[in-house]
């Protein structure tokens, strides 16, 4: 699965002023107006600071170190190792579990869940092993 690993650029460490665009923006929605005014102005008070500076330096500086992605220790370490919660349900968002009238037990849903795994998992091991 990781074959052209090696051709894919390095991951870029983003610009300050464009992560905090999109924190903004994802808080948004959260936020009443008064609540958006002051994190906005948290958030230019913040870009506009020596400390800033010195984070964003040291992120482009482990980004030269590590080479190909400064991220991924981080994320695998905090988001997916460290995280005690159940890792499909709040960090992997993306996936969600239908209501099954057929299935509704938790171990015919299980079952089901794995036998509806199965073939990608053969087709992770024919890949691996053919590499």
């Amino acid at each position: 699965m990781l074959r052209y690993q090696a051709s894919l650029p390095s991951l870029p460490v983003p610009s300050l002023s464009s992560t905090l665009s999109k924190y903004i923006e994802t808080v948004q929605p959260l936020l009443t107006p008064a609540e958006l005014e002051h994190t906005k102005t948290i958030a230019k008070e913040f870009l506009s600071s020596p400390i800033a500076a010195t984070l964003q330096k040291r992120l482009e500086q482990r980004a030269e170190r590590v080479g190909d992605n400064w991220l991924s220790d981080w994320w695998n370490d905090v988001a997916y190792m460290g995280y005690r919660d159940p890792v499909v349900v709040f960090v992997s968002y993306f996936y969600v579990h239908v209501q099954d009238r057929m299935r509704t037990t938790g171990s015919s849903r299980a079952a089901a869940l794995i036998k509806a795994m199965l073939p990608f998992r053969h087709l992770v091991e024919r890949y691996a092993s053919s590499s």
